[in-house]
This record gives structure tokens, C-alpha cells and sequence, in this order.
């Protein structure tokens, strides 16, 4: 029997893998020790993505697609996986996914071939080359390795000619960059890919990916130095959000992060950290000291350095959109902030997003609140309800019974909560959250209860709720507890939830938000794209700008709704995030997906006073200044047909 013959006939056992790996969305959770069950042994040893599960899933995804054939390093990357288990209870909190089964069908097949199956990949200049700067163990030219970054940096339909290198030091960066810029070799670094993810499925795939060439792989670059009397962090690329916040808390500190499995340096470069406490901690260059890069050249630049001109300094002129990075960040000095013992969450319910707002700017404008937002329902209901159906039940009470569409979400000390109690006619404090995280399985379930039907009869069913005589009833039939949320998971694994959801931070909103873990949530089994951006933080515009999108949205039959909207400069700008939902296994999806993007950057371009996200993009090292002051006009049709143009250019047609 032939080497395919072979393949041909065992290719079959992977097919329930391959249900399950299509349904990956590479959210990188996988990689960080949220749930304190330590982290995958495999990816931690050998540091590819092809070790961690999502690498796995792509590379079952190849196999039966003969995208790939085994090799020798596929068999090693099989049997590294212990089948601990670890990666099942992290991404079943996220996503709902059961990687382990992908694992050992992936080890199970491979297993099974015949040792002449294996191809041995032929070593060439370059391989040798880049192993000469990094070390034998960090670069690699294997099929099994480079495919495990489709999705993430490579599109789907592209080949595996590629290297995959992992450098530990910043001359090692600036050394592989000399040698690709001598001989004319593309290449694209990567942090822990998320944010690919996202545009790889869409129309910018081509602008934010690599047909070919060297892929840097960053994630080994993970210095931290706290200097606690300066309050600043030194780290390098590869710290992600997760990392750098557990080490400041140890100090009494905080810092300004993204999404957890996000690598802070890389954030701080590409979109300057959007964040919920924007209006206090600032945007971009206000989050760091100084940061060290790699330019095209392989030459080593500081922020610091004298002779630089003016490094923070860009224009937010419509034809200054860039989508790849013209350097490599390597490491980052970033701010810390002080963590005050009196600090709660509180959020505030609205059925109107014109009330939130008002609410929301006046906060903005006093200065009230370490963070601040306006969130929307279906953005708490994704991160606080454990499934995805539970999530949807929970935004639909909250819609159609409780008449909350958005709330005001307040991270303040107890003399900002004072105003905002003066000011607000409901709130929903820590005591109320923890009773909704732990009960949303049971508050899900009351969906056609006897209970809400009455409840949605009152004047004000908020305010009977969450400050009147049925907040007790509530809390009553909710039974929030560890173990009841435990129940949702599967069988093998409620004990191990339970003891999660028994830890003070799991149900503690102000933890939750400064290591912002529930945010991946909104990758559970599929994918989604965001729209907006800057904006002056004008009611009549924000609005404006969030029923375009809606209407757009709707429009193309597309999954939609306001994530959140934050502030800047005590009120003066607002950034707003409005996602589209779409299915990744749907070309149709992909399709209307793209044609929204589209449709929303000309309708965006068109107001006065926007900055859309596409135009922050490597932004964040530069000063908020150099783009808001002043906010862009609007273009004019003219200008349009330039800009269409152009973006044609950068998205490769």
C-alpha cells in the first residue's frame, strides 16, 4: 500500500476532531494560567504554536485536508501532548470547546501510521541561517509547525513556504531582520495572534498577513522588571496582559492592559490599548515610558534616543492608513497605577442609550470613575453567563423584561460611588453582580416564568428589581452559588469549576476588569469583527454613528450590537466599539461580513469629528494629541473614490 493509500485509510478517524477544530477561533487562552490550572506542558516547553491546542487544531484541520503531510516533527508534536487535561478547563470557560479530544485523536492517528509515512524535511540556507542567530530549537521550516499560524498570520489558502523563527532577544530580532532585508525575504511578527484572527477571515486578510517569508513568533521575549519606587514595568514583547497585571497586583499595582492573552507590547504599538479606563489612565503614549524597536533595516531604536525626531509624532490625514507594522516592538517601559482599598464596581441600567450617555459624559466630564463605560446588554450577558445559550436567555430577560439595553459600568473608590448614587436612580453594586454571575444559569432559566411576566407589569421593573422589595425574591430563586453554576459544565469537569467559581476574584467585577479574562467569550464558537472608533464625544454623534452601524449591520443579516463605548481626556473623545458577529465556516458569512466593512468605513469617513478604527492601527506609540487635535473633517465624495482606491492597493485587490 502507497504512502496515501495509507493516509487515505486512517484520515476517517479524524472527523470528529475536525468538528471540533473548526469551531477554534484562536482566542489564545490556552497560554495563560487564568484559572490557575497551569497551562499546557507541551506549548510551554516548545513554544510553537503547533505545540498549544489551538496549533493542534489547525494541524488536524490540515491533515484532513491534505493541506500537509506527516512529518517527522508531527509525530513529536503528537506525542508531546500528556493528555493532562489543563486545556479542556480553559477553554471550555471561554469557548465551550473540548481540545483534548482533538489531541488525542491527533495522537491516536499519528500512532497508527507506518514509520515510512513520515517525511524528514530538508534543511536549506536560510533554515541554517536563522538557526545560526537563535538556536537550533527556535526556528523551523516544517510543514506541521508553519500551518499551525494559518488564521493567525497565514491565510488559509496560503502554502507552507515559510519559517517560523522565535527569538529571544531583541538582537537576535534586529539580526534575523538584517539577514531578511539582504536577501529580500518578506516578514510579518506576531504577538499571540488574536487580533489576526479576527481580520484574517476577512476582506484585510491580505493586508495583515504573509504569503510567504519569515514569521517571528515573539511569544519568547517575556521580561518583567517591576520598579516599585518609579512605578513602571520593563517587559518584554512576549508578556501578555495576564502576566503583567498578575505581577503588579503583587505590588499594590495596576496596569493598563487589553484582553488577557493579549502581549501588552504588541497592543501598546498596534491600537494604544483601548480601554475601558481610558479616562483615567490615558491611550498610547501615555501608557508608556519608553519602548525599543527594530526598524526594516535591523537597525535598534529607543524612544528615549536623543537624536530621534520627534517619535511620537503621526497625522490622522484619510490616506495615512497602514495595516502592517513598518518595525518591530521588542520591549516596552509601561506605567503603573496605584490599586486603592476601597474600590467596587458598580453599574448603572438603562433602556436607552441616549439616558446612558448623558449619564455616562457627566461622569466622564468630573472625572468620576478609575474606569468608565457604557456597555450594552448583549456584551454583559457574553461575559458573565458560562454558555452561549445561557448568554443569549440572559440579554433577552434583560431586553424584554427588565428593560435594560445598556448600563453605565463604574469602577470607582467610595467617594466617586457617593456621586454616582446621587446621581442614578438604580444601581446594580458588587453584591448584585456576584448573585448574577453565580445565578445567570437560573436567572437564564426564568425566562418564561410567572415571576419576570409580573415583574415586567411594574412601572419601573429595574427599579423593583434591583432597589425595591423583589431584589430579595430575586436573589432568593436565583440560588447563586459555585456549585449551581458548576452544573452547566460538563459532567467530568463541574468539580473542578466549582473550586473556580469559589475564588474571591472569579465573581470580584473589579478584578475582572483589570485582568479582563471574560472579554474572549466573544470568540465562543465563532468569530467577530469591530467597527467604529474615536470619536468626539458628542451625544448626537455617538448615536448617530451607533445606528449606522446597526442599520448596516442589519442590512448585510449580521449578528449585531454595541460593545462598549469608553472615554478619554475627562470626556473630551469617546471610543466606541459596535461588533459584527459572523460564522467562520460560512463563506456567505464572509461575504456580507466583507461588504459591511466596506459600506462602514465610507459612512464613517463621512463624519466630521471620527477617527474609524482602521486608522489607529500602529498608532498607539504615537500621541493621542498628534491624532485627535483636531478630530478629521468628513470627506468629500471626491475624496471617497481616493480612499477606495487606495484601500483596494492595501488590501491587495
Amino acid at each position: 500500500m502507497s504512502k496515501d493509500e495509507l493516509l487515505t485509510t486512517k484520515k476517517s478517524d479524524l472527523q470528529e476532531a475536525v468538528k471540533i477544530a473548526e469551531k477554534g477561533t484562536h482566542c489564545g487562552m490556552c497560554k495563560i494560567d487564568f484559572l490557575g490550572s497551569g497551562v499546557c506542558p507541551a506549548g510551554k516547553k516548545h513554544g510553537f504554536a503547533a505545540y498549544w491546542p489551538e496549533g493542534r487544531m489547525e494541524i488536524v484541520k490540515a491533515l484532513y485536508s491534505d493541506k500537509i503531510k506527516p512529518t517527522e516533527e508531527l509525530k513529536r508534536i503528537a506525542n508531546s501532548c500528556t493528555v493532562c487535561g489543563i486545556c479542556d478547563k480553559q477553554c471550555n470557560f471561554t469557548t465551550h470547546l473540548r481540545p483534548e479530544k482533538v489531541a488525542n485523536a491527533l495522537k491516536e492517528f499519528v500512532n497508527k501510521l507506518d514509520d515510512k509515512v513520515f517525511e524528514k524535511i530538508p534543511e536549506d540556507k536560510t533554515l541554517q541561517e536563522l538557526r545560526s542567530i537563535v538556536g537550533e530549537k527556535w526556528v523551523s521550516n516544517d510543514p506541521a509547525i508553519i500551518v499551525s499560524y494559518t488564521k493567525t498570520i497565514i491565510t488559509p489558502d496560503a502554502g507552507v513556504n515559510f519559517y517560523v523563527v522565535m527569538p529571544e532577544t531583541t538582537e537576535e530580532v534586529a539580526e534575523i531582520v538584517k539577514y531578511a532585508d539582504k536577501y529580500n525575504i518578506p516578514y510579518l511578527p506576531r504577538g499571540n495572534g488574536t487580533l489576526l484572527a479576527m481580520f484574517i477571515e476577512t476582506l484585510l486578510a491580505k493586508a495583515v498577513s504573509l504569503e510567504k517569508g519569515i514569521i517571528f513568533d515573539l511569544r519568547r521575549l517575556k521580561k518583567i522588571e517591576i520598579d516599585e519606587d518609579n512605578k513602571i514595568a520593563k517587559i518584554g514583547v512576549g508578556v501578555t496582559a495576564f502576566a503583567l497585571q498578575k505581577e503588579a497586583y503583587k505590588h499594590g499595582m495596576r496596569a493598563l492592559v487589553a484582553e488577557a492573552e493579549a502581549h501588552v507590547c504588541v497592543n501598546i504599538a498596534s491600537v494604544g490599548i483601548i480601554s475601558t479606563w481610558g479616562n483615567t489612565y490615558g491611550w498610547g503614549s501615555d501608557n508608556f515610558t519608553d519602548a525599543t524597536l527594530v526598524d526594516s533595516k535591523g537597525n535598534i531604536i529607543h524612544h528615549s534616543d536623543e537624536d530621534l525626531t520627534n517619535p511620537y509624532s503621526t497625522n490622522n490625514n484619510f490616506t495615512n492608513l497602514t495595516l502592517t507594522p513598518s518595525t518591530i516592538i521588542t520591549e516596552a517601559t509601561v506605567k503603573l497605577h496605584p490599586i486603592f482599598e476601597d474600590e467596587e464596581a458598580v453599574l448603572v441600567p438603562f433602556e436607552k442609550l441616549d439616558d446612558a450617555l448623558d449619564l455616562a459624559l457627566e461622569l466622564a466630564k468630573r472625572n468620576i470613575g478609575l474606569s468608565l463605560a457604557v456597555i450594552s446588554s448583549k456584551y454583559l450577558s457574553e461575559f458573565i453567563c458560562p454558555t452561549n445559550d445561557i448568554a443569549e436567555d440572559f440579554e433577552y430577560i434583560a431586553k424584554n423584561y427588565l428593560k435594560f439595553n445598556f448600563m453605565v459600568d463604574v469602577v470607582c473608590d467610595k467617594y466617586d460611588k457617593k456621586v454616582v448614587e446621587e446621581l442614578a436612580d438604580v444601581i446594580i453594586d458588587q453584591k448584585m453582580m456576584k448573585t448574577l454571575i453565580l445565578g445567570s444559569p437560573r436567572f437564564a432559566s426564568l425566562k418564561e416564568s410567572e415571576f419576570l411576566k409580573i415583574l415586567s407589569e411594574e412601572k419601573n421593573p429595574l427599579k423593583a428589581i434591583f432597589a425595591g422589595p423583589m431584589k430579595d425574591h430575586l436573589e432568593k430563586a436565583l440560588d447563586p452559588s459555585p456549585k449551581q453554576i458548576a452544573k452547566v459544565y460538563d459532567e467530568d469537569l463541574q468539580d473542578f469549576f466549582e473550586k473556580v467559581y469559589s475564588k474571591p476574584e472569579m465573581t470580584d467585577v473589579v478584578w475582572l476588569h483589570a485582568f479582563r479574562i471574560l472579554p474572549s467569550r466573544l470568540m465562543r464558537q465563532r468569530m467577530f469583527m469591530l467597527r467604529g472608533g474615536y470619536i468626539v464625544a458628542d451625544k448626537k454623534k455617538i448615536i448617530e454613528l451607533n445606528n449606522m452601524l446597526r442599520t448596516i449591520g442589519d442590512k448585510h443579516k449580521l449578528s449585531n450590537a454595541l460593545g462598549f463605548i469608553s472615554f478619554l481626556e475627562n470626556g473630551k473623545f469617546a471610543f466606541v466599539e459596535y461588533d459584527y458577529y459572523f460564522n467562520h465556516l460560512d463563506p456567505d458569512s464572509h461575504n456580507r461580513l466583507n461588504q459591511a466593512i466596506v459600506e462602514t468605513l465610507q459612512m464613517e469617513l463621512k463624519i466630521k469629528g471620527l477617527l474609524p478604527i482602521e486608522y489607529v492601527f500602529h498608532k498607539g506609540l504615537f500621541r493621542k494629541e498628534h491624532l485627535f487635535y483636531p478630530m478629521p473633517e468628513g470627506l468629500s465624495d471626491d475624496e471617497l473614490k481616493i480612499l477606495g482606491e487606495m484601500v483596494q492597493t492595501v488590501v491587495g485587490g
